[in-house]
Formats: structure tokens, sequence, C-alpha cells
């Protein structure tokens, strides 16, 4: 699989937060490979009322070794038929602002072990987006991208923040049609902005346990233009107890959490 590591921003106007700050407090994550089932990383963060709105600050960490077959007829260089393995690893600090309606402030990744930070800054109309970066303390050429729209949120994949950030926002202020944009600005990863629409749909109530006490469930799919779906559980008060992104293939879980299996 290949795990990006680049912000995504969505947008959702006149967005009110009231809760987010109040949400689950030790909000530590496992990072779960769906096809294997192994741990591969883990994630937090935390997310703090300010003067402006709220501020989020989150970690996350991978470490993910793939392997794939040959097809028929080929051969790996001195290895015959064998299955080739790549390894990937990850460790990143995130930070982000949104105002007290959950517009998009400002926002940066620190790859840890690149040590390289990107930002992004919106400019006061909203119309653009200043992409900056720092490497040992020097600064790159910043680059400028449109925005389709003037306000958004802030998603990245590995950090489960991004999800509960979306779907607070969804219930306080649902768009129409359920309809949201997803920004990923170009960085190294991706060197090229990239619009993606999601729409959140509910889907049947399911239960689980935290730290061994059954809870209820209300479970959510993210459809993506794209084609890839996302499967998204909270609890009561809308904290997020897993997500499994299937592009990814990769699952958040809350630490205590289990899913209980689906009825056939």
């Amino acid at each position: 699989m290949n795990l990006r590591t680049a912000f995504a921003f969505l947008a959702l106007a006149s967005l009110s937060l009231p809760a987010l700050a109040a949400k689950n407090k030790d909000n530590t994550f496992t990072l779960v490979d769906a096809t294997s089932g192994k741990n591969v990383g883990k994630a937090s963060y935390s997310i703090q009322q300010s003067k402006k709105g709220y501020k989020i600050d989150g970690r996350f960490q991978y470490n993910i070794t793939s392997t794939s077959t040959p097809a028929a007829g080929t051969q790996t260089k001195g290895k015959g038929n064998s299955n080739a393995s790549s390894n990937e690893q990850g460790q990143y600090d995130i930070s982000y602002k949104v105002d007290s309606n959950g517009n998009f402030l400002s926002g940066s990744i620190q790859d840890q072990l690149a040590q390289k930070t990107y930002s992004w800054q919106p400019n006061k109309q909203r119309t653009t987006i200043e992409v900056s970066t720092i490497q040992a303390g020097s600064l790159g050429s910043p680059t400028t991208a449109p925005l389709p729209k003037p306000d958004f949120f802030m998603v990245t994949d590995g950090d489960p923040s991004a999800i509960q950030v979306l779907m607070t926002a969804s219930k306080a202020h649902p768009s129409p049609n359920s309809v949201y944009l997803l920004l990923v600005p170009e960085d190294a990863i991706n060197p090229k902005n990239k619009y993606i629409l999601v729409s959140i749909q509910p889907d049947a109530d399911r239960t689980g346990t935290l730290d061994g006490k059954s809870i209820a469930l209300k479970s959510f799919i993210l459809r993506f233009h794209t084609g890839p779906t996302a499967e998204v559980y909270l609890d009561g008060n809308g904290n997020l107890m897993e997500a499994d992104l299937a592009k990814l293939q990769l699952n958040y879980i809350r630490k205590g959490f289990t899913l209980t299996p689906a009825a056939k």
C-alpha cells in the first residue's frame, strides 16, 4: 500500500463546533493493516479551545512492510519467482487551527525522518493557499495554489483527528446533500493539487466494547468520488472509535476499543 503523507483540506461553511474540544481526552489509536490485521503504527491527538476557535495537535507513525507477488512468467533477478517486499516508515507531527465556525486558519506537518516541515496558509480573500517548506533550517520557495471554495477542513492520511473533526463538523452543520470537498495540496509526495468530493451516509447501528464495557455505535459510510470508501464508527457522544479506510488498507482503532462483528 502507499500511505500518503500529504495534508488534505475539506470545505464547509458556517460551522459550529461547540462540542469539539469536549471530545474524549485520551485520543490514542492503533494503526492496523486491514489486510494482515497487524499493528503497523500508532497515532494520537488533542483538541483544545483557543481564542479564535480550536487548535488540533497530533502525531502519527507507521512501519509497513508490503509484499507483492510477481506476475506469472516474470522473474526477480537471482530469486526466481520469489515475492518482492517493500518497507514504508514515517513519523509526523501535525498542528492546525480552525476558527469558531470550523474554517481552516493555518496548519503544518513535520516529517521527523526527513526533518522537513510543510506549512499551509490561505490568503485573506481565501482564494489561494500558500505552501511553504523548511528543511535543515533553509526556507524553500513558497508555491501558491488556487482554492475552489473559501472555507475548508483539514484531513491527513494516518491522522484520526481529521476524521473526528469532519464527523463532528458534518453533524453540527450538515451540507444539504451531505457532500463535502477535499483539497489535497501539493507537496513532495503529491506533485499536483487534487480535489476530491466525499459524501457521508448513515449506516446500520453497530455495537462494540471500550475497555471491556459494551457501547452502542453510530456507523457511517464515506464515499469518495474517486471510488474508495471508508467506514466510520462513533459512540453516542460522537467520539471516534474506529475508521476503516479502504484506499489506504488501513484501520484507525481507538485504544481499548473492539468492534463487535456484524451479524450475518
